[in-house]
């Protein structure tokens, strides 16, 4: 007796479903992958063009507070002239002829800073304070880098120039310095 085997066609799978789902699920992943994260440091432009006339004289005049950051320490300008620690206007240490007048903080190791800690950080806070006392309606400081200063160093001087974390607001957080940050090009 023969026996007869029947003979099953193959079916054939069915994969539309399944690259339709893929298809949409591609650009869903990129979109959603986090390839570069930017971080942005608030800080406003020099002005451009010529300045604006004044009415009035004002009492006391603007202080135009600077710090010129260099690889031997930060020298803090204002009004033209060197603040010295005491946080007035004045000579902050006199320099013999021919020589350059010392950084008002100086590195911590002495001639060179050799990076982010190097920096007497709390001094720098101490001096800002100080003139922040003397000058309560000014917010802006003028950041002058070398060209040699790394990036890190120049966003440390921004966070402490913007807040005082040893002494508190009114508010309860740091006390606010001077949040309106200008970089300029060049160190003087």
């Amino acid at each position: 007796m023969a026996v007869k085997r029947r003979q099953e066609d193959a079916q054939e799978l069915n994969l539309i479903p399944i690259m339709n789902l893929v298809t949409i699920l591609i650009p869903f992943l990129i979109m959603a992958a986090e390839f570069v994260q930017l971080s942005v440091i608030d800080s406003t432009l020099p002005a451009i063009g010529p300045p604006q006339p004044v009415e009035e004289e004002p009492e006391k005049p603007p202080l135009n507070l600077s710090l010129a950051v260099t690889d031997a320490g930060i020298t803090v300008l204002g009004a033209d002239a060197v603040l010295n620690p005491e946080g007035s206007e004045g000579e902050a240490a006199p320099a013999a002829e021919g020589e350059e007048r010392p950084p008002t903080v100086p590195c911590k190791s002495g001639d060179t800073c050799t990076g982010v800690d190097d920096y007497d950080w709390p001094e720098l806070a101490r001096i800002l304070g100080l003139i922040k006392d003397e000058y309560p309606d000014d917010e802006n400081v003028i950041i002058v880098p070398d060209s040699r200063i790394r990036y890190e160093i120049i966003v440390k001087v921004m966070d402490e120039s913007r807040d005082d974390p040893n002494q508190q607001g009114p508010d309860g957080r740091a006390r606010t310095l001077f949040p309106y940050v200008v970089i300029a090009g060049g160190a003087l």
